[in-house]
């Protein structure tokens, strides 16, 4: 009976391990990534050289969520509906309002500068997603903003009329464009098609490649050719989800993910200008403003940055990316 006994004790232990070895992490990724672009290309590799690199240990599932907006799939994170997130920082600035520092018009003036400060700034913002809850996995941008409108803005006096779209629930920059004699029109990003059809909207802050993949230069087919400033973004998990994971494995999908950011990097500007030259093939038009106007528009940019300071955008977070920034342009000998 004993030696019955220790072969079903063998036995159990046998099946139990097997069970572990088999035991396998599903991580759900929302992003609203555009099929087909360098974004969802690099979202899709980084699915594969996970399951790959983890044995299958952990599997990442990148899904649309076209019908949502950014905010809602944080949500969704919290509720478990999803595990991960590939968002621009304006889902980001939904978790933590540290990451409205990307949405203060023409702060940076390059990707090296922005690059370099994001670097500096990093601890500082994966400490507030951690608070929350979530861990950054890696940086993800997806161009460079420029305004798009249905007719030439060759200065701040004509942008001031304009029909502008902002994310709906984003009172506060409303309030700011109000503030500063502009017209925003707050929607959800999934109706900008329907509210530049309608009238309602006049022109988007967009990138080249979202322009493009969405057929909204249709209906704006005038480009603003001064750049606003990157439209960054970054993949979060969930840390509970995060933990639960092998330690070896976890460093393993960071390494993959930092892959992933420096194809991103790399590849994101060309993208910008890919998508700028075929809509001009489509008929898109440029206006480049003059030396008055520029000055305007940076005039009125840094005048928007005062006042985002200590309120849309924390105060310590503001102070830290400008004295980096200005740190990096006295190096490269630039104002």
């Amino acid at each position: 009976m004993k030696g019955i006994s220790r072969l079903w004790i063998a036995a159990l232990t046998l099946v139990c391990a097997a069970g572990a070895a088999s035991a396998q992490t599903t991580i759900r990724l929302a992003s609203p990534a555009p099929l087909g672009s360098v974004w969802h290309k690099a979202l899709k590799q980084f699915e594969a050289d996970i399951k790959t690199a983890t044995g299958g240990r952990v599997v990442l599932r990148v899904i649309g969520a076209a019908q949502d907006d950014e905010a809602t799939m944080i949500s969704n994170m919290k509720i478990g509906r999803q595990h991960a997130a590939s968002i621009t920082a304006l889902g980001l600035a939904s978790v933590d309002p540290a990451f409205n520092i990307f949405s203060i018009p023409m702060f940076f003036s390059s990707y090296d500068e922005y690059r370099t400060v994001r670097a500096k700034i990093e601890p500082t913002l994966k400490a507030k997603l951690e608070a929350k809850g979530l861990v950054l996995l890696n940086w993800g941008d997806t161009g460079w903003v420029y305004l798009f409108s249905k007719t030439a803005v060759p200065n701040v006096e004509v942008l001031k009329k304009q029909r502008l779209y902002t994310s709906a629930g984003e009172d506060a920059f409303v309030q700011l464009y109000k503030q500063n004699g502009f017209n925003p029109r707050p929607l959800p990003f999934t109706e900008i098609q329907s509210g530049l059809m309608t009238g309602l909207l006049d022109a988007v802050p967009s990138t080249p490649l979202a322009t493009l993949a969405f057929q909204w230069y249709r209906n704006v087919p005038e480009m603003l050719d001064m750049g606003v400033g990157p439209l960054a973004g970054g993949t979060v998990v969930d840390a509970k989800v995060w933990n639960a994971i092998d330690a070896n494995d976890r460093q393993q999908i960071l390494t993959i993910a930092r892959k992933m950011q420096d194809t991103l990097d790399r590849d994101v500007p060309q993208q910008d200008e890919t998508a700028k030259a075929e809509m001009v093939k489509r008929g898109l038009k440029l206006t480049k403003p003059d030396a008055a106007a520029t000055k305007g528009f940076r005039d009125m940019a840094d005048k928007f940055a005062v006042s985002m300071k200590g309120g849309v955008v924390p105060a310590d977070i503001y102070d830290l990316a400008t004295r980096e920034r200005d740190a990096f342009r006295k190096s490269r000998g630039t104002k």
